[in-house]
């Protein structure tokens, strides 16, 4: 993770796709099943991957989280919760805050920073039994690329 959305042409650009069907360009709503695609490159998908690191579990991590050339590993699905939103239409709107939930193996844990991250990042990213361990580390906020 880094502290910059632009480091990399498309770097910090994630496209919200739906997992259930959903035709391009309905509103995303509060508990859609979605696949998010980073359009750095060619472009992959948010995805779990292998058990969490012993550091990583030291906080109540499960999985760690990296990309992926595909989203059918049946690990690339997540779960988006809207914490509230203005207008409260079940959809979710630039600005909103939101938690992601990995639906691996039925519960993959909420997407959390962890720690900081290699060098050239900021922090680390993996899943957590916890969606509020400490702070607001599994806030995750919607922008207009």
């Amino acid at each position: 993770m880094s502290d910059s959305p632009t480091r990399g042409p498309g770097a910090g650009t994630w496209e919200v796709g739906s997992a259930e069907g959903k035709t391009a360009g309905t509103p995303v709503a509060s508990g859609d099943l979605i696949t998010l695609r980073n359009l750095y490159q060619a472009g992959s998908y948010l995805d779990t991957n292998e058990v969490a690191s012993a550091d990583q579990k030291k906080a109540g991590a499960k999985y760690d989280v990296h990309t992926a050339k595909t989203a059918d590993r049946g690990t690339a699905e997540w779960r988006i919760f809207g914490l509230t939103s203005t207008p409260q239409d079940t959809h979710l709107h630039i600005g909103d805050v939101v938690h992601l939930w990995n639906t691996y193996a039925g519960n993959g844990g909420f997407l959390v920073t962890n720690g900081h991250g290699p060098a050239g990042g900021m922090y680390d990213v993996c899943t957590n039994a916890y969606f509020n361990r400490t702070g607001n580390v599994a806030d995750w906020g919607i922008s207009r690329a």
